[in-house]
């Protein structure tokens, strides 16, 4: 009878060099790839400086009328200019 080795090592011997870690990575679906790039995307500060107190009150209560967060009403804001900004859910990274 044949003998049978395995290896457990996670590293190709050879050329390849290919870590498990990268033959098992998934590949990225077509129609959300455009979602999960903004949803796993480094997180970044996102603030202005220097705005005068009532632009900001006046943000804050909007926020407040509408019963969204301030993010979401940025969000609505980027769309409503024209900038294709998908909703506050879909790419919120606590939900990842």
């Amino acid at each position: 009878m044949a003998k049978l080795e395995v290896k457990l090592d996670d590293e190709i011997a050879g050329d390849i060099g290919t870590s498990l870690d990268t033959l098992t990575k998934g590949l990225p679906s077509v129609s959300r790839s455009k979602k999960d790039g903004l949803k796993y995307a480094e997180r970044v500060q996102f603030s202005f400086t220097n705005v005068p107190r009532p632009i900001k009150d006046m943000f804050v209560e909007e926020a407040q009328r509408r019963g969204i967060t301030q993010k979401e009403l940025l969000f609505h804001c980027l769309r409503a200019g024209g900038i294709d900004v998908p909703e506050a859910i879909e790419v919120d990274g606590r939900r990842r």
